[in-house]
């Protein structure tokens, strides 16, 4: 018993979660992750419930992405002006009072309303992202960050998992008021984890700039490392040209070809439940190239178009999303450690929302397109378009310096020169 006591201390001491204040920070979002799902579900339901059309879930729901879309980089601003956890816990105070508006029956009869509302939510999701990608650096040593991103993403793809369960068997069984309830208590639970966080102080200029030019600094860092500036770029193509055909046409291919709503739940269940294995896999092995490894992961996201576009049976289906749940978790959990690492902390508010940004703001541009192109040009060509997209970009971004090894030794701006690397 007391070599097993031994050896469970020895592996904590080695992972994030043998830091306090991570600890907090990721029961926090563990509960506030699970909560967005109810989120999700429970406006979806209730814009139907005031008499609303698939067009009124989509006006929505994109609320919610337009304003994370609007206000990242001035999220990513603020996360580096002021105290990251006061970012936070204002984010999660302003998230929790918008839906609580929805609780005690503001928004009951109108779906602009409940734009609105998802509107407030995204906008606080802007604020709150960028600054919890530059609290965790500061939290947990350097050694360990690559832990701390593998925790983060298994308990996103767990939260996947479970939060749609859940919160469709909530709403069925106590409506879609009570599904928002615990929504905003998730916000709760997660702001007062925040508070029980201490951060450590963090390095002010002398005398700031505007935001603008704050702004401009944060692209201009992204810019200078080279290696950075190609896969981000690399992110934003292949969500508008990838990912997004795979949104649309997936609830299509599996209503027509299987049994509709529960292989669509399948599959992005698996999905999700691989991703959280190929995390866990990441964490507990030592990679002598990252970058190298992070591209092939990336690549291997061409299952996924490949098997939409010839879906012999739902478990060839299955076996594709399986395979790139596998593979993208792990690639996310990379990246973040090695933007982490890159960039000076002064600066990791702001490439947190940059790496944001790249990954939503061209999603609604492909969502948009994706049905028209497939109606003139045949899901055929769509589908193989993207998995030439995916598998060319993914192999064609190990060509720029840097890479191979997730690094670059120049500084990102004058300004911070003297700061250390990593």
């Amino acid at each position: 018993m007391a070599d097993r006591k031994t050896k469970f201390t020895g592996r904590l001491a080695d992972s994030a979660m043998g830091v306090r204040g991570f600890r907090f920070l990721w029961a926090g979002q563990a509960v506030s992750a699970v909560g967005d799902q109810f989120f999700t579900i429970a406006v979806s339901l209730r814009v139907i419930e005031v008499g609303g059309d698939a067009g009124d879930v989509g006006l929505v729901i994109g609320g919610r992405m337009l304003a994370t879309v609007l206000f990242a980089l001035l999220g990513g601003v603020w996360a580096d002006r002021v105290p990251r956890r006061w970012a936070m816990t204002a984010a999660d105070g302003f998230r929790l009072a918008a839906i609580t508006v929805v609780v005690l029956g503001a928004f009951d009869t109108a779906t602009l309303s409940l734009a609105v509302m998802t509107f407030l939510v995204g906008s606080g999701e802007a604020f709150f992202r960028p600054a919890y990608g530059g609290l965790v650096p500061s939290l947990v040593p350097e050694d360990r960050l690559l832990s701390a991103n593998v925790w983060r993403s298994g308990m996103e793809s767990a939260a996947a998992v479970v939060g749609p369960a859940l919160g469709g068997l909530l709403v069925a069984t106590a409506g879609t008021r009570v599904a928002f309830a615990v929504n905003a208590a998730s916000f709760a639970v997660s702001l007062l984890c925040v508070l029980a966080v201490t951060e450590p102080p963090m390095k002010q200029p002398e005398a700031r700039s505007s935001v603008i030019r704050e702004t401009r600094e944060g692209l201009s860092a992204v810019r200078r490392v080279r290696w950075a500036s190609a896969i981000l770029a690399m992110t934003a193509v292949q969500t508008m040209f990838v990912v997004a055909p795979h949104m649309v046409l997936l609830p299509i291919i599996t209503q027509e070809k299987f049994s509709g709503a529960s292989s669509y739940g399948l599959v992005l269940a698996m999905f999700s439940v691989s991703g959280l294995i190929g995390t866990i896999v990441i964490g507990r092995v030592r990679l002598k190239r990252p970058g190298t490894s992070a591209m092939i992961f990336n690549a291997l996201f061409t299952t996924v178009p490949l098997v939409l576009l010839a879906p012999f049976s739902l478990w060839w289906l299955v076996g594709g999303y399986v395979i790139a749940g596998l593979a993208m978790m792990p690639f996310n959990a990379l990246l973040h450690t090695a933007l982490q690492r890159q960039f000076p902390p002064e600066l990791l508010g702001r490439v947190s929302s940059v790496d944001w940004l790249c990954s939503l703001a061209l999603l609604p541009v492909g969502l948009a397109c994706t049905g028209p192109l497939a109606d003139a040009l045949g899901r055929t060509t769509v589908l193989a378009a993207a998995a030439v997209v995916q598998l060319t970009t993914s192999l064609l971004v190990l060509l720029v310096p840097g890479v191979r090894d997730f690094h670059q030794d120049e500084q990102p701006v004058g300004e911070y020169a003297e700061v250390s690397d990593g």
